[in-house]
């Protein structure tokens, strides 16, 4: 799995590398706004989920991020008992014009961390840890593992190529994205494993 997330991480590190520039709050927090939502897919559809209270990471896992949120290991306790229950899947394009654009914009969506630190990852990167222990919240849209509210454990999705990202979007559903995960050079790549938790429950289909 580290062999195939070489390249495809590092495509992270480059399509980051473009918005390095990009202002994000100190706190690296979104304000939180209760009846802040989005767009998720579950099941073949696209349903809307509401986030009425503020992320989670795991600060007994070392971050060099003020999130305190880390890709590439996951978390030793939630944030409540039972937490990793319900998985939200963050599927991430790493390459330009994604259509449909992802749910959300880099650093931007509701009650989510503004950066993450990738350097548990930096030797499959090919970079240095602290090259990459700070980055700002890639854009990405969301995958649901059911339709349960309350905490959800995030794992990360690479996605390659407009392929892909068109299938999944078509699929709107984990059974395709676990399809392509398990088709070789789909440009489909995860999950992986991080120490954050978001709080949302979905309210509308």
């Amino acid at each position: 799995m580290w062999r195939a997330l070489t390249s495809v991480m590092a495509g992270l590190v480059l399509a980051l590398a473009g918005v390095a520039g990009v202002a994000y709050a100190s706190g690296s927090t979104t304000k939180p706004v209760a009846g802040a939502t989005t767009p998720a897919w579950s099941d073949g559809r696209t349903v809307s989920v509401q986030y009425p209270q503020n992320f989670f990471c795991d600060t007994s896992v070392a971050a060099s991020t003020p999130s305190g949120c880390e890709v590439g290991t996951d978390s030793n306790v939630g944030p409540v008992a039972n937490a990793d229950r319900s998985v939200l899947y963050v599927l991430v394009p790493l390459f330009a014009n994604p259509s449909p654009a992802p749910m959300c914009a880099v650093a931007s969506c509701p009650n989510h961390p503004l950066d993450i630190d990738l350097s548990r990852i930096a030797g499959a990167l090919g970079a240095s840890p602290d090259a990459v222990a700070s980055v700002p919240l890639p854009a990405h849209s969301h995958i649901l593992d059911g339709d349960a509210g309350g905490w959800w454990d995030v794992k990360i999705v690479a996605v390659t190529n407009q392929a892909a990202w068109s299938r999944l979007a078509a699929g709107m559903s984990e059974a395709t994205m676990k399809a392509l995960i398990n088709t070789p050079d789909s440009g489909v790549v995860g999950p992986i494993p991080t120490n954050l938790y978001l709080f949302f429950n979905v309210v509308g289909h």
